[in-house]
C-alpha cells in the first residue's frame, strides 16, 4: 500500500506537539451545547447555534494555517447552524496553561490536542477523550486511509481503542551524501547496524567524519538513541517504560545505550562532538565535512537550498539502519506526529458535526492541499500528490515515512515524569564523557525511583 506524505518545511517540533485549551461559559464541548440545541429545535427557535470549540496549534499566518482556516470556512458555509469557536494558539505556554484550566474545570474543547501520550490515561478515565475506533470502522474509506503506525501511536496500554486522529507526521531519518559514501567505498547506504559500523570504518579511513552530531545540544544524542531504541525494542517497549512495566536497567534497555557507546568507540562522530552545538554539526554536514546526520523533515528546505548547502545535489535520505537480529522492528521509526483529539463527552448532533469537521480536516483532499501548498505531511495513504510541486528529497521523505509500521517521537514522550526529557538526554550525553551504559541506565532509573 502506497502512502504519500509530505514533509513540513521550516516548522519546528514545537508546532507538532503541545496542548491548548481556553475557558469561558458556553464554550465547553460537553452536553450543554447539545441541550441548548435540542431546546432550540423543540421550540422552533433556529437562532441558537450548536457550538464547536477548537484548541489546536494552528494559529498565525503560515500557509499551513491558511489551509486549515479555509477548511473551517468551508465547514461553516456548509453548516450555518454551527458556531465555530477557534481558540487555537501559537504560543506553547498559553496553550498549555489554558488546557490545564480546562482540565481542572472539566470543560474541554470539542477538538483539542495533548502533548505526547504519557498523560492520555487520565484524560480517558475522566471521559475527556473519545475512542475513535468505531468512527474509523464506520467509514472505511476515511478510516483506512491513515498509516497504521500513526494510529497505533495513539493506543494506550491497558485501554482498548485509539484516542486521536493523527493529522501530521514526518520521518526523522538519516540524511547522507551519496557521493561521499561512494568515495569511501560504500556503494549503497547501510541497511543494517553491522553495515553501518562497516561504513563508519571506511569513512574514517577516508578522512571523513561519519556522522555529524552536536552533543552540546543534547537532543541530537537523544534522537540518535530514540532511533536505536525503536529498531531494537519497538515502540511498545517505550510505552512500557512509561507505565513502569519495564525499567531502564533491564538488560535489553541497557543494550540500547550500549549501542551509543559502540558508535562512540567506532569514532562515528567528531572527537569534539560533546562540546559542539547542533548548528555547527549541521554546517559540517551541509559543507560535506560529514557524511551523515540524523534529523527531521524541517531541514529539507535548508538541505535543498544551494546557498545554505553548497553540496546539496547528492543528499539523499534513508531510514536508520535496523538490527538483523530484530527484523520485526525494521520499520519502527521515529517521526514527528500530532493529533486531533475529540471530547469524549460529546453527544448527539454536536458529536456528529464534530466528527464531520475532523473528517474534513483529515481528508485526502486536505492532505493533498497541505502537501502541495504548504509542504506539510499528513499520514494518509493514497493521496495523489503532484510531485513537480515538491523537491525529490521531499518526495523521498514522503515515501519512506509511508512504510512506518510503528511510530514514536522521543522515548520520554511516553513518560508522565516531566523531568525525563532532561534526565534521559543528559545521561545519554554522559556516555560521551566516559560513563558506561549501565551507569547511564542506573542514573535514569534513579530519577524514576526517587520520584515515587
Amino acid at each position: 500500500m502506497k502512502l504519500k506524505k509530505i514533509a513540513m518545511l521550516g516548522m519546528t517540533l514545537a508546532l507538532s506537539i503541545g496542548a491548548l485549551a481556553a475557558c469561558g461559559s458556553g464554550k465547553n464541548g460537553g452536553g450543554e451545547s447539545q441541550k441548548a440545541a435540542d431546546s432550540a429545535n423543540s421550540s422552533g427557535d433556529s437562532s441558537e447555534k450548536i457550538k464547536i470549540r477548537l484548541l489546536t496549534r494552528m494559529a498565525g499566518t503560515s500557509d499551513i494555517v491558511k489551509i486549515y482556516n479555509g477548511i473551517i470556512d468551508e465547514f461553516k458555509a456548509k453548516h450555518p447552524e454551527v458556531e465555530i469557536i477557534d481558540d487555537s494558539q501559537g504560543d506553547e505556554s498559553a496553550f498549555n496553561n489554558i488546557l490545564s484550566t480546562d482540565m481542572a474545570s472539566g470543560k474541554m474543547a470539542n477538538i483539542y490536542r495533548v502533548q505526547g501520550v504519557a498523560n492520555l490515561q487520565k484524560y480517558i478515565d475522566n471521559g475527556f477523550l473519545l475512542d475513535v475506533t468505531p468512527y474509523l470502522e464506520a467509514d472505511p474509506e476515511w478510516g483506512k486511509s491513515f498509516a497504521p503506525g500513526a494510529l497505533s501511536y495513539y493506543s494506550v496500554p491497558g485501554k482498548e481503542g485509539t484516542y486521536a486522529i493523527p493529522m501530521e507526521s514526518g520521518l526523522i531519518g538519516v540524511y547522507y551524501h551519496e557521493d561521499i559514501l561512494k568515495e569511501a567505498g560504500v556503494e549503497k547506504f547501510p541497511e543494517t547496524w553491522d553495515e553501518l559500523l562497516a561504513a563508519i570504518d571506511k569513512l574514517n579511513a577516508n578522512g571523513v567524519t561519519p556522522i555529524a552530531l552536536g552533543e552540546s545540544s543534547n537532543y541530537m544524542g537523544g534522537h540518535l538513541h530514540d532511533q536505536i531504541f525503536y529498531k531494537w525494542l519497538g515502540t511498545e517497549a517505550a510505552k512500557e517504560l512509561g507505565n513502569r512495566s519495564k525499567k531502564w536497567t533491564d538488560p535489553d534497555v541497557v543494550q540500547t545505550l550500549q549501542y551509543i557507546k559502540d558508535l562512540i568507540d567506532a569514532k562515528a562522530f567528531d572527537p569534539n562532538a560533546v562540546g559542539m552545538q547542533d548548528d555547527v554539526a549541521m554546517t559540517a554536514f551541509q559543507n560535506g565535512e560529514a557524511a551523515m546526520v540524523v534529523t527531521g523533515p524541517w531541514m529539507i528546505g535548508r538541505f535543498t537550498d544551494p546557498e545554505k548547502t553548497p553540496v546539496n545535489e547528492d543528499i539523499k535520505l534513508a531510514k536508520f539502519p535496523y538490527f538483523k537480529e530484530k527484523p520485526e522492528y525494521k520499520n519502527y521509526d521515529m517521526q514527528v506526529i500530532s493529533p486531533y483529539m475529540i471530547n469524549g463527552k460529546l453527544e448527539g448532533k454536536e458529536l456528529e458535526l464534530t466528527i464531520e469537521l475532523v473528517k474534513m480536516l483529515t481528508s485526502k483532499e486536505a492532505a493533498k492541499k497541505y502537501a502541495e501548498e504548504a509542504q506539510f505531511i499528513m499520514p494518509i495513504e493514497g493521496v495523489d500528490i503532484d510531485e513537480s510541486k515538491v523537491t525529490p528529497l521531499f518526495v523521498e521523505s514522503m515515501k519512506l515515512g509511508a512504510t512506518s509500521e510503528g511510530i514514536g517521537v522521543d522515548v520520554f514522550d511516553f513518560d508522565e515524569l516531566t523531568s525525563m526529557q532532561d534526565r534521559t538526554r543528559n545521561s545519554i550525553m554522559s556516555l560521551f564523557t566516559g560513563s558506561s551504559a549501565e551507569e547511564a541506565a542506573a542514573e535514569i532509573q534513579a530519577e524514576i525511583d526517587n520520584a515515587k
